[in-house]
């Protein structure tokens, strides 16, 4: 495959993104207490929309105006995180 150059994926920058990670590991008590079950989206260090769906969520962090795409996840429940333990 001489002559072919391998196109970088888009996505979120790793410095963002290791961001997005410390605000979730910071709040992960509260998100949890909160919202567990629920789609969250995370933009710039704070939580700009809560759902029921991935969609929802995207959709309702985008009418907010925010520039780039949020960190949007599902908030494990309870009975998730005793799973794992």
């Amino acid at each position: 495959m001489k002559g072919k150059r391998r196109q970088k994926a888009a996505g979120i920058d790793p410095q963002v993104l290791a961001a997005y990670d410390r605000w979730v590991t910071k709040h992960f008590d509260e998100l949890v207490k909160h919202y567990a079950g629920k789609f969250i989206a995370v933009y710039r260090n704070k939580l700009v929309a809560v759902g029921n769906s991935y969609k929802e969520v995207y959709e309702a962090a985008e009418k907010s105006g925010i520039e780039e795409p949020p960190l949007t996840m599902q908030v494990p429940g309870i009975e998730d995180l005793e799973a794992i333990l």
